[in-house]
């Protein structure tokens, strides 16, 4: 079973960090890097949840020990509730901090045709824009860290090599080359709902239909993936990412919806379609402050949408520093992630990230 990898061009001229877990996929996608002559390193979360994780562990620091490749280890500590969006919030700080201490240009990801099917169908059965329900092969992220007392915005790219490829395929391949992989017990447990989509509905689909379907998901990305996220996500490593986008630059409630959906998206937090709603008759107003899962402030003042961490604080803004961020159309709680930041010496860094916009009379 030959498979192709797509963005080998990018890959073989990248510094390339590979998400690995030692299951199905990432396995597989490991040969086939090396196969196919791409340089990459190897970074592991052991979220010490199955008994096996530190085998795969061990597998992981066996093979690249084997090819004379990094191979970063990183302990989860216990996550109490909402598993899988604390795991993956977790998970890509881990590859963002290493991806800025060591200038990788491409984390790699082992996402197939399966995983794009599933989570198109769990989006479009919660109900969300097309935008939404597409697992892009390829997306552009921007961290603005201060590194060393020095600011430095890093740019880097997710790509997934195997997201034209079905499991089916994925696990010939392992087959007819006799490579090791774990199988994730976690699989099997019907309480999550990648799982019960993926049991009930997409594993049919996609052994009927894989042809139309891998077609289909093209299309849709190539609709779609033309239309960039219409303002840069940054990052201050100590504090968390943050965002603003002008109004001006986007048509009308629906598409302002759209883009801080994405943003949200970017930020580690999936919006609910009440939140949505909520956000929809807001937007008609001159100002509005929410903060959503206790995680993201979300405000808007002067035609601008400011996105935050919550830092769930009361802090006191000396009244010069308060009045020259009022002036500024700067909104309340942003006025606290920009303060903060001012202490670390990157207020006029984040300003600068500001759109200008129309001044009020």
């Amino acid at each position: 079973m030959e498979i192709k990898l797509d963005f080998l061009e990018l890959l073989k001229n990248g510094r390339n960090l590979l998400a690995f877990s030692g299951g199905v996929d990432s396995s597989a996608l490991y040969f086939l890097l090396k196969k196919n002559g791409i340089p990459f390193d190897v970074a592991i979360v052991d979220y010490g949840l199955r008994r096996q994780s530190s085998l795969e562990v061990s597998y992981a620091q066996n093979l690249c020990f084997r090819d004379k490749r990094q191979c970063f280890i990183q302990y989860a500590p216990k996550i109490q509730a909402n598993f899988e969006s604390n795991a993956r919030q977790f998970r890509y700080g881990f590859f963002e901090e290493l991806i800025a201490q060591f200038g990788y240009t491409n984390l790699i990801l082992a996402h197939q045709l399966n995983d794009s099917l599933e989570w198109f169908l769990m989006q479009f059965c919660k109900g969300t824009s097309l935008s939404k329900m597409r697992l892009s092969p390829q997306s552009k992220r921007v961290l603005a860290r201060n590194l060393d007392s020095n600011y430095k915005e890093i740019f880097y790219f997710i790509v997934r090599p195997l997201w034209q490829v079905s499991r089916a395929q994925i696990l010939q391949c392992l087959t007819e080359h006799q490579i090791f992989y774990f199988e994730d017990s976690s699989n099997s447990n019907m309480g999550l709902k990648r799982n019960y989509f993926r049991e009930k509905y997409s594993n049919a689909l996609l052994e009927e239909f894989q042809s139309g379907i891998s077609f289909s998901l093209r299309l849709l990305e190539e609709d779609l993936g033309c239309n960039p996220l219409k303002g840069e996500i940054f990052e201050i490593l100590t504090l968390g990412k943050f965002c603003v986008l002008s109004l001006e630059s986007l048509q009308g409630i629906p598409q302002q919806i759209e883009a801080i959906d994405e943003v949200c998206k970017e930020c580690g937090i999936l919006l609910s379609r009440p939140q949505r709603l909520e956000l929809k008759e807001a937007l008609g107003k001159e100002e509005f402050s929410f903060v959503f899962q206790a995680r993201i402030a979300i405000e808007k003042r002067n035609n601008r949408i400011f996105f935050s961490p919550d830092l769930q604080e009361s802090l006191v803004i000396p009244k010069a520093v308060r009045e020259k961020y009022r002036k500024l159309w700067i909104p309340k709680r942003f006025r606290i992630f920009l303060f903060k930041a001012a202490n670390l010496g990157l207020e006029q860094k984040i300003l600068d990230k500001i759109p200008k916009t129309k001044e009020k009379e």
